[in-house]
């Protein structure tokens, strides 16, 4: 079983590489423009090549150690920070001898660059442990930071994760490189949400061209339309605002006030119905009364205008 989008490509592999390309081309642009002093003299389209090359195969290695670490913590125990962090450590050793070769080897020995920034114990210097070490030593220290700034929209829930840990579908938890059989499509909105944060849906908020995606263990910000949300989820849950849909196993009451009606769920979250949905809302839910505790408990309509109109709706969907 492998998550997929619907060209049927691996959804967190495909988005890892566009942001990954988009990430490249505004770290490349950014040091062409700025020019820094890397210890070499060459023209302007060498430069491009030697920067292309040192960024592309960095980012590759890069997440290729971030994969490599998510794969030893299987279980999930690390804050996605660590292995941020590590990968960016880790990945300085392995870019290290890789860099040596394309700064000495390719842009100094082989093409015949003058070297603006060797001192004795550099020049003395051939390809082995000695130069790896030194070199490593150079590296990394901005590589990780380079890293951090690169994954920094991931680790806060803007775009979906570098790291693709496991997805939860009817309760069974799953991979997305392990499990055999049929291949599951997941949105991309579903794909960022933070593995913290589990798959119990409670509601979904539009803020612009992001969702405000409300779990049972907390909340965050991700890339998405709510029309994503009401078509990806089907009839689990239901739109009740133009920037609102909430999960019909998390609302435990629905009341009217003044011609008003709101909408509370299973976090205390207080959720306007619009006018135009109001119709709607009610019609999926029978007319009896409900109390705030709990799906099927039943109670006297308070007296007064503010009273539940719903006691539980006529379709019951578990899980998402």
């Amino acid at each position: 079983m492998v998550a997929t989008n619907a060209k049927n490509e691996p959804t967190s592999a495909a988005s890892i590489t566009r942001y990954l390309s988009g990430a490249g081309i505004a770290l490349w642009a950014l040091v062409m423009a700025l020019e820094p002093d890397v210890g070499l003299s060459a023209p302007w389209p060498y430069m491009a090549l030697f920067w292309a090359l040192q960024i592309g195969i960095g980012l590759t290695v890069l997440q290729f150690t971030l994969y490599l670490l998510s794969q030893v913590d299987k279980a999930a125990h690390w804050p996605l920070w660590t292995l941020i962090l590590g990968s960016g450590v880790l990945g300085s050793g392995l870019l290290a001898p890789l860099y040596w070769l394309i700064g000495e080897g390719l842009m100094v020995q082989t093409l015949g660059f003058d070297a603006t920034d060797i001192d004795d114990l550099d020049a003395q210097m051939t390809f082995g442990l000695s130069a790896v070490i030194h070199e490593f030593g150079d590296i990394v220290g901005p590589v990780t930071a380079a890293w951090i700034l690169v994954s920094w929209p991931r680790l806060q829930g803007l775009l979906p994760p570098l790291v693709k840990r496991h997805v939860v579908v009817d309760g069974e938890s799953i991979n997305n490189t392990s499990v055999e059989g049929d291949a599951i499509h997941l949105p991309a909105w579903r794909d960022a949400i933070p593995y913290e944060l589990g798959n119990d849906l409670i509601a979904v908020k539009s803020e612009l061209q992001y969702l405000r995606v409300f779990t049972t263990q907390g909340s965050a910000l991700v890339l998405g339309a709510l029309r994503e949300v009401e078509d990806g989820e089907g009839v689990a849950g239901i739109r009740v605002h133009r920037s609102w849909w909430v999960h019909i196993n998390h609302v435990r009451r629905i009341r009217e006030h003044d011609g008003s009606v709101i909408c509370e769920l299973s976090d205390g979250r207080q959720v306007p119905v619009s006018r135009r949905r109001k119709s709607d809302v009610i019609s999926s839910f029978d007319n009896s009364p409900r109390t705030d505790k709990g799906v099927g408990e039943q109670t006297t309509p308070p007296n007064g205008d503010d009273q539940n109109i719903r006691l539980s709706p006529k379709r019951t969907d578990k899980g998402l």
